[in-house]
């Protein structure tokens, strides 16, 4: 009985999230281990943008978990990302249209984690750098028909410390582990400030031993160059080598 309502609320949370989201996020994750304790892992992401009505960016990933106590992981990764930037109106007036930027990211990582009962907390520090390469972008007049000389998109890095706390409840015998975390991202470039905060809520679903499915819905309460503000509903596969 207590699985089935678990699962119906995890239905009734998932078909919420979907109703409210402005974005989808996707990805599929694959985990090799290599030992007891370390794991590499690959995945690949996509992102819709203005209510599914647009691709938002492409993201891979390569990384390596490293298990240093049995309550402690340590994880490092490169990401590549792939982003549509939106239309933008300079301060002169002129129009510069919406255009692909690709981006470089490594981070670095050390997840705590402590069990009470069939609780389970964990608080994840993670050191993210990336790096903005410079481009031109292609710029118009106000009247968005004669062309101008192009734009400079200049290379620009930025560090990011972000800090996520979260719970997991193990419901005996049922195949559902319902979650939520609420994510802290300061900017170590700009004097420590709290740029955004991200709340998620949502359940993983153990299909078999190697193989998870993920179900999420996350809110973003500001938006920044990496994402909007607002409600994102999260699909996430998983398989275990």
């Amino acid at each position: 009985m207590k699985s089935l309502r678990a699962i119906a609320v995890s239905g009734l949370m998932f078909a919420t999230s979907v109703i409210s989201a402005q974005s989808l996020w996707t990805s599929v994750e694959l985990d090799k281990s290599l030992s007891k304790k370390i794991t590499i892992f690959a995945e690949g992401e996509y992102r819709t943008y203005d209510s599914f009505n647009g691709t938002d960016r492409w993201t891979g990933s390569l990384g390596v978990n490293y298990k240093v106590l049995p309550y402690l992981k340590m994880s490092a990764a490169y990401i590549g990302i792939y982003q549509r930037m939106k239309t933008e109106i300079t301060g002169g007036g002129n129009i510069v249209p919406s255009y692909w930027q690709p981006k470089h990211r490594a981070s670095f990582s050390l997840t705590g984690s402590y069990k009470i009962g069939r609780i389970e907390l964990s608080l994840r520090e993670k050191y993210q750098y990336t790096y903005r390469p410079g481009q031109y972008v292609t710029r118009y007049d106000s009247d968005g028909v004669t062309r101008i000389a192009d734009k400079i998109i200049r290379t620009k890095n930025y560090h990011v410390l972000r800090s996520r706390l979260e719970v997991e409840y193990n419901i005996k015998k049922c195949r559902f582990t319902p979650f939520a975390s609420c994510e802290l991202y300061n900017s170590l470039t700009e004097s420590f400030d709290l740029t955004k905060t991200r709340w998620t809520v949502g359940s993983s679903y153990k299909i078999n031993k190697r193989n998870s499915v993920n179900l999420y819905y996350r809110y973003n309460d500001k938006s920044d160059d990496e994402n909007d503000g607002g409600h994102v509903i999260g699909v996430g596969y998983k398989h275990k080598f």
